[in-house]
């Protein structure tokens, strides 16, 4: 999906009452989960240790950065489900919990990014494959499903913005809305060409 069109879809979501735009986005979740998770299996262990990124990641440190970033949002989620108004990681990057338990503070975002790079640099694909996949399938079902991260449960978190692929902005909008423009985002637009997703409409 072009940076153009997935920015329109999400303007002409983001103009709909809440009701319809869950309705309109979870469409195009649908959509755009089926062609991630399918570049995601037919990667091999080998394209994986590929570098891609400009800044020398491999396809493998891509995806783990895609999957750090949904497995935030996925605490985020958590967050919104228990009524928090400003979830962690729309307002900074404290609150992570890693797998062991423990809590990592981040000073921002590249602070975050070149830590996830670092840890994933020695993961096998088989690992990474199998929780990117579960990460993704997971957020899907959170934000698609029609008791989960509901339209008024999204509106119901504080006031935030979005910069979109295109360069235009949506400010303001209820957190819970950006977070999902996150996961697509991520999913469709930022990161296809390294993971030689079809950029169709």
């Amino acid at each position: 999906m072009t940076p153009e069109t997935y920015s329109h879809n999400f303007l002409t979501a983001a103009a709909q009452p809440p009701a319809a735009r869950h309705a309109t986005l979870s469409t195009l979740h649908h959509d755009i989960i089926s062609h991630y998770t399918a570049a995601l299996r037919a990667l091999t262990a080998e394209q994986a240790a590929v570098v891609v990124a400009n800044d020398g990641r491999t396809t493998l440190q891509v995806v783990g950065h895609i999957m750090a970033w949904e497995r935030f949002i996925i605490l985020a989620a958590g967050d919104i489900l228990a009524g928090v108004q400003r979830p962690r990681l729309a307002f900074g990057f404290t609150g992570y919990i890693a797998e062991d338990g423990s809590s990592i503070q981040f000073e921002g975002i590249d602070a975050f990014n070149n830590h996830f790079a670092t840890e994933h640099a020695s993961w096998s694909w088989a690992t990474m494959q199998t929780e990117a996949l579960r990460t993704a399938h997971t957020l899907h079902a959170l934000f698609t499903h029609p008791h989960l991260l509901t339209a008024d449960r999204l509106e119901q978190t504080a006031p935030s913005r979005i910069r979109l692929p295109n360069g235009e902005r949506i400010n303001p909008i209820a957190a819970g809305w950006m977070l999902w423009n996150i996961v697509l985002e991520h999913e469709a637009v930022e990161h296809a060409r390294e993971l030689a997703i079809s950029r169709k409409p």
